[in-house]
């Protein structure tokens, strides 16, 4: 059930994913030859983000504008709490396809660097830790005030990445340097999961209490 509402949303958004992947695609590319700086896990992490709340929030705007379908769909067999998960399960798919072009990518434009486990594990915890917020907040007030949350968090990335990735001296980031890597991407992916399972767990009780008529 829960793998037809995400395709339920792959569906409604199906002519703008195929743009937005093509978009994808194209980011890392120019971030190359106009920012070769930030070329790398940097671009990965821009044009993930793009796409997963672009789509996300596209999703949400047709939701917006027929909200007829949103009580009808919760007049079938599927409970609320389903509802809710498969726009995780939504996004947790369009990264694993923002995962895949990266990679392609990277063998095609070796400039682009080295595709690796730990820097999907870090974009996925970064990602994640927004998701967990803006879901929340989107299901709580809706589309109309959280369509704005994108384009903060999409012009700030550029700006604020490079800035954490220049930290020096801090404590914190020397504990990271010596852990393990193994064990500090287990760590990570760990506490991305927990993030998203209370992020689920507070969207599902939100959700559950909405009025949709």
């Amino acid at each position: 059930m829960l793998l037809h509402l995400i395709k339920k949303d792959f569906v409604i958004a199906k002519k703008y994913v195929w743009f937005m992947f093509i978009v994808v695609l194209l980011i890392p590319p120019f971030i190359l030859w106009r920012m070769p700086k930030l070329a790398g896990s940097i671009s990965f992490v821009i044009s993930a983000v793009f796409a997963v709340f672009m789509l996300l929030m596209y999703v949400s705007m047709k939701e917006f504008q027929y909200p007829k379908a949103s009580v009808m769909l919760c007049a079938t067999p599927y409970p609320r709490s389903l509802i809710v998960m498969s726009k995780y399960g939504f996004y947790v798919v369009i990264f694993a396809a923002c995962c895949v072009i990266y990679w392609i990518e990277t063998l095609l434009l070796p400039e682009l660097g080295n595709f690796n486990f730990e820097m999907v594990i870090a974009a996925f915890a970064g990602i994640s830790l927004l998701i967990s917020i803006y879901l929340p907040i989107q299901f709580k007030v809706g589309y109309e005030k959280t369509k704005f949350f994108f384009i903060v968090v999409f012009t700030a990335s550029p700006i604020l990445l490079p800035q954490l990735l220049k930290i020096n001296g801090n404590p914190y980031l020397a504990v990271i340097q010596s852990t393990p890597v193994a064990l500090f991407c287990v760590i990570v992916a760990l506490v991305s999961l927990a993030f998203l399972a209370v992020s689920i767990l507070i969207s599902i009780r939100i959700y559950s209490k909405k009025d949709l008529i």
